[in-house]
């Protein structure tokens, strides 16, 4: 049975995890079609099993919705549409795919330590939220300042009895604390400054982990250095399965792939396409 899935970015390309939903369907023979769109109308659920958000759109389109998750209320962020009921309702299944990998690959996670949470886009405010659900009190929020702002009052807001710190880059290194786990939003591929502040990790506990979400370039320079301070490395294809097994839950809850098979699956997608991206 063929299903057509959609997904609305700015641009109107396709993005990467779609570009990887492609691929997988073409491998495993699923008779599944896929549409990208610039723009976001009541036109792009007609016919869609599913539709794939950019969550850069969300303070655009959450606004023109009447009813919201809880998940999505709290962050303000969504990444995706599902029917339900007869009805469309938005979701932040990376919300649930982050919760996913820490309580499995994180089990002794020390939530008495502050973390860190590097970037002010819609990634690193679901990213606080999780930490925060996880009982972690101190997340610091670490980029420009006037970006932070506005996503320190909302996580206040919907996060209460957490401490939401403001940190400006250049502070990072000066901070006198040892952080359980630092997770990196930003792409780091053109900002060696950032990097390099980033790398030195003496804000880190010494068992502490380190997450970064960019697949892409292979050679995560952040999460190699994080290696050599002997921190605990958490690699995002582990964000992307668990991501990926939550949207076949949805379209193919037949399949029979194993965790490492998407895993696999994955790391095939990023070394074909790293040239390109």
């Amino acid at each position: 049975m063929s299903i057509l899935i959609r997904e609305i970015r700015a641009d109107g390309t396709p993005g990467q995890f779609m570009r990887f939903m492609q691929t997988l369907a073409g491998e495993k023979g699923w008779d599944w079609q896929f549409e990208t769109v610039s723009e976001f109308s009541a036109e792009v659920f007609q016919g869609a099993a599913a539709v794939k958000v950019a969550s850069s759109l969300s303070g655009e389109i959450l606004p023109q919705m009447k009813v919201l998750p809880t998940q999505v209320r709290a962050v303000q962020v969504l990444d995706s549409f599902f029917p339900e009921e007869g009805s469309w309702y938005p979701r932040i299944l990376l919300h649930e795919a982050l919760r996913m990998v820490l309580v499995s690959e994180a089990r002794d996670l020390d939530i008495r330590t502050p973390a860190f949470v590097i970037g002010h886009g819609e990634e690193a405010r679901v990213v606080a939220s999780v930490l925060a659900l996880m009982g972690i009190s101190d997340i610091y929020l670490v980029g420009e300042s006037a970006g932070l702002e506005e996503h320190q009052q909302s996580l206040m807001r919907s996060h209460l009895g957490i401490r939401f710190h403001i940190l400006p880059i250049d502070e990072l290194t000066m901070q006198a604390v040892s952080a359980g786990i630092v997770v990196n939003t930003v792409d780091l591929s053109g900002q060696q400054a950032l990097l390099t502040d980033l790398s030195y990790f003496n804000y880190m506990k010494g068992t502490g982990y380190a997450l970064d979400l960019n697949l892409l370039p292979l050679q995560n320079l952040l999460l190699e250095e994080a290696e050599k301070a002997e921190l605990r490395v958490l690699h995002p294809v582990l964000v992307a399965e668990a991501l990926t097994r939550l949207w076949l839950e949805r379209l193919r809850p037949d399949h029979n792939l194993s965790h490492e098979d998407i895993r696999e699956s994955w790391t095939r997608f990023l070394k074909q396409n790293s040239s390109s991206v």
